[in-house]
């Protein structure tokens, strides 16, 4: 009798030991160790099919952008479509070339193109003729702003991809929802891949102070379903492109939604026939 009641002692010692362990593990937890996990468990098969939201708000004008992008790793292809108030805009690759469709104007460039490829940029003058800049107009600048959202500017961004743990100051988690807080150096490259300015030249709207950046990603039964980027980009329009000859700072705000469609699962993607698309020459740094 004495065994059995010290076997029983012994078994409620283990078991509130165990107990302890689990809820010091539990307050214990690294939120960004949990964040990077999800995100491992979304890419595990290969591929990722995410819905992407944005919305573009600057100088009381609003633009709302949704569309699709899928990519398939093993094959290294993909599939991209977004539609805007132009239309839709059609992208894909099969790993040599990205292939675009605008409407009926169908054009592709090649990857990893030299330099020598290139064809010349066009400066500020041309024979011998100045270009004069156009006025400044707000659907116009949002609608290329927007182009954040292409196949090359997603990549470069790196919108569907966990950020490095070497970039994060903070990682804090409310429910289901992981907030990180990233380094000076990330909200600055996010600035200088969203910039679309033509150095050189004094007609040319600038993008900086890139403040308010946030990040965010949603887990839900241990993987990545979505992620939201924000933030207030400080547009700088020069006197030369006001009518009234006075330059003006705007205040640009975006926000950019992904959804994971069936995320941790294998991705399937089919391509469009490849067939009557003009090759360019355009030297895309982005995606060498």
């Amino acid at each position: 009798m004495k065994n059995k009641k010290r076997t029983g002692r012994e078994f409620t010692i283990l078991t509130l030991v165990l107990v302890c362990s689990l809820l010091l593990s539990a307050c214990g937890s690294d939120p960004y160790t949990e964040y990077a996990s999800a995100y491992n468990k979304l890419t595990a098969n290969g591929g990722i099919d995410a819905n992407i939201k944005a919305k573009l708000v600057m100088d009381g004008e609003t633009q709302n952008y949704a569309g699709n992008f899928k990519v398939d790793n093993t094959k290294n292809i993909i599939y991209y479509e977004m539609s805007a108030m132009e239309g839709k805009t059609i992208q894909f690759s099969d790993g040599t070339y990205i292939y675009t469709i605008q409407g009926d104007h169908k054009t592709k460039y090649k990857l990893n193109q030299d330099e020598s490829e290139a064809a010349p940029e066009e400066g500020p003058e041309q024979n011998g003729e100045n270009r004069e800049a156009p006025e400044f107009d707000t659907s116009s600048f949002i609608s290329d702003f927007a182009s954040v959202l292409e196949v090359s500017k997603i990549k470069e961004l790196e919108l569907l991809s966990p950020i490095p743990k070497a970039a994060v100051i903070k990682t804090t988690k409310n429910g289901d929802v992981y907030t990180l807080q990233v380094a000076d150096s990330v909200v600055q490259r996010f600035l200088n891949t969203m910039a679309t300015e033509q150095s050189g030249t004094d007609d040319t709207v600038q993008l900086s102070d890139l403040k308010n950046f946030t990040y965010t990603a949603t887990v839900k039964n241990g993987v990545v379903t979505a992620n939201t980027y924000s933030g207030d980009v400080t547009v700088k329009i020069p006197a030369s492109l006001m009518s009234n000859g006075v330059a003006k700072d705007l205040t640009l705000n975006f926000t950019i939604n992904v959804d994971f469609v069936n995320p941790g699962k294998a991705v399937s993607v089919n391509l469009p026939s490849t067939d009557g698309f003009e090759e360019i020459k355009e030297l895309m740094s982005a995606m060498q």
